[in-house]
């Protein structure tokens, strides 16, 4: 009995590194990394479409990082474009 709960836990693991393997790398893109200052003041709408457009350009399930400690100015913007992401996750 031990030896088929050791299989079974064995095969489980196994079966999620497969799957993170085929779905690609999790890549993060820091709007601050594009240039956002998140002071509340300065206009940090070009940052965000930066961001976005090397987010929704990586393969796999990339992640838009907006950091919760800041505050930031954007204007009406439009995040759109031919993804090749899978998925893309915001992480506030």
């Amino acid at each position: 009995m031990q030896r088929l709960i050791t299989c079974f836990i064995f095969c489980f693991v196994s079966s999620c590194f497969c799957v993170r393997s085929i779905g690609g790398e999790n890549t993060f893109y820091n709007v601050i990394d594009y240039g956002a200052r998140g002071d509340g003041k300065s206009d940090d709408s070009q940052a965000f479409l930066s961001a976005w457009q090397h987010t929704c350009g990586t393969q796999g399930t990339p992640t838009l990082v907006i950091p919760p400690e800041k505050v930031f100015l954007v204007k009406n913007i439009i995040l759109n474009g031919t993804c090749i992401a899978t998925n893309i996750h915001i992480q506030v």
